[in-house]
């Protein structure tokens, strides 16, 4: 678990593949030991190996179809977070490093004060999404500032943000890995269970008056 408060960018040194998975090794200083988990772009992913200022992991075929990680390479900056401890902060809010979806930015504009990027992303994805509810981008945690028809969706960047994340380097067009809000999925899911069993009851009582 992560709170989407990146604590650095790191850089790709070098991509491989291991049959249908991908190797990335990631220069940082971050201290992580094989066995830990590693958020990088908002995916969680295990480190494998690690060394003097370096660390690999490993992204297999199936994550690769969900998330962006594909298309990095050598020189890729990406988002990096260590798992939460009981004695770090919970700054952000709950991030869980599983990349529910890719998303596009489709607008981006820019003020001295902050960028504002809009998303455009799955409609079935839309029903997670609200007005001041929480976003994670690419491993940052956001708050939304406005959900648009599209589906899309307008989030705040303030400078300090911008300058310690890759955000700054992204745009009109850019993927980026999506997370939805845990709450805003357990939420929907009850809501999907209540429904089905009420429509479970009102047929059995049509049937059998």
């Amino acid at each position: 678990m992560f709170t989407g408060i990146i604590e650095e960018v790191g850089s790709i040194k070098r991509v491989s593949s291991r049959g249908a998975n991908k190797v990335l090794e990631i220069s940082t200083s971050l201290d992580v030991s094989p066995g830990d988990s590693i958020s990088i772009n908002g995916a969680c992913l295990t480190v494998t190996e690690n060394g003097d200022g370096w660390v690999k992991v490993e992204a297999t075929a199936e994550s690769l179809n969900r998330i962006s990680l594909g298309s990095l390479y050598s020189g890729s900056r990406v988002n990096l977070e260590r798992a939460l401890t009981l004695s770090k902060p919970l700054g952000g809010h709950i991030v869980q490093g599983h990349v529910d979806s890719s998303g596009k930015i489709s607008n981006l504009r820019k003020t001295e004060d902050a960028w504002k990027i809009e998303v455009a992303f799955s409609k079935d994805f839309e029903d997670l999404v609200v007005d001041q509810g929480s976003i994670s981008i690419d491993g940052v945690s956001l708050t939304v500032l406005k959900k648009i028809e599209g589906p899309k969706f307008v989030v705040n960047v303030i400078p300090e943000t911008l300058k310690r994340t890759t955000l700054y380097e992204r745009r009109v067009g850019d993927n980026v890995n999506l997370e939805f809000d845990i709450i805003a999925k357990y939420i929907r899911e009850q809501t999907r269970n209540t429904r089905n069993t009420r429509n479970t009851h009102n047929t059995h009582n049509t049937r059998n008056p």
